[in-house]
């Protein structure tokens, strides 16, 4: 299977960009889709990063725009960028899901209530997780799920932290002896140097993760700033808005306060494991 796709945050990173410098021009979506002959609903689509802009549309948007000589040929480069493929991509995962984010991110701060965290799964693990999917479904999201974890392993690896609630560790999602493996992988995996690994006891109680689990992704410098991911009963968020981010990142921060150190929390999931065993 070959693993290419549209970098995704080059796409985000220039809708953004157009969209700030349509506002700038005082052009609304309808005035500016009529000038450029593309409907409303299609630009805003474009804006969201949710469509690849041709290098010659993200040109005539620019100069309907009045954007300056030196920035509108950078806005052409990255339009360029945004259609070349990118080896980190999955085949057949949409640009704008959360793997095709996760594989240009440089870091991901992620807080688990209900589950182990997909980047930590093992197969077994994954396996019955999607059990009760479509076959051809169960292993598309199986094969996407074990490419995501190489990123750990990566040559230029991505930095984990991630947060746990400890429920979500004892949850009987697979078979007892899969159980301890996918413990003992969550220990091997904390020892990475680019790996963080925290779990918040059952002890603490109520938590603010209880609202549910969210995710922070960090770009390279040169694109786009940290971005919020949420999945939820109808599907997902994406949250871009700073206000949004910044709060997902004090709420990971706090959840981080309350939770064991990577030490102990190393050592509880030990414990889960020989008590899983027995």
């Amino acid at each position: 299977m070959a693993y290419y796709s549209v970098p995704a945050i080059r796409r985000l990173q220039l809708g953004r960009e157009l969209k700030a410098w349509r506002e700038k021009a005082g052009l609304t979506l309808e005035q500016a889709g009529g000038d450029l002959d593309i409907s409303k609903s299609t630009l805003s689509r474009l804006e969201k990063g949710q469509g690849a802009i041709h290098p010659l549309h993200a040109r005539a948007m620019a100069e309907l725009y009045r954007v300056p000589e030196d920035e509108l040929v950078e806005l052409v480069e990255i339009a360029r960028e945004a259609r070349r493929p990118n080896q980190n991509r999955i085949e057949g995962v949409s640009v704008n899901s959360y793997p095709a984010l996760e594989a240009e991110a440089v870091s991901v701060r992620n807080f688990e209530v209900a589950t182990v965290p997909g980047l930590l799964q093992t197969e077994d693990y994954a396996a019955a997780f999607f059990a009760e999917s479509g076959t051809r479904e169960r292993n598309r999201n199986l094969n996407v799920r074990m490419h995501r974890a190489k990123r750990l392993h990566a040559e230029d690896p991505l930095q984990l932290h991630t947060i746990i609630d400890e429920v979500a560790l004892r949850r009987r999602i697979a078979k007892p002896s899969a159980l301890v493996a996918q413990m003992l992988h969550i220990v091997e995996l904390s020892e990475l140097d680019n790996v963080q690994v925290q779990v918040v006891s059952a002890a603490v109680g109520a938590h603010p993760g209880l609202r549910g689990a969210f995710s922070v992704l960090r770009f390279p410098e040169d694109t786009i700033s940290d971005l919020g991911y949420v999945d939820h009963a109808g599907g997902h968020l994406q949250l871009v808005k700073q206000t949004q981010v910044a709060e997902l990142i004090r709420q990971f921060r706090k959840l981080g306060r309350m939770a064991l150190g990577e030490t102990e929390s190393r050592n509880l999931v030990f414990a889960l494991a020989n008590e899983m065993s027995g």
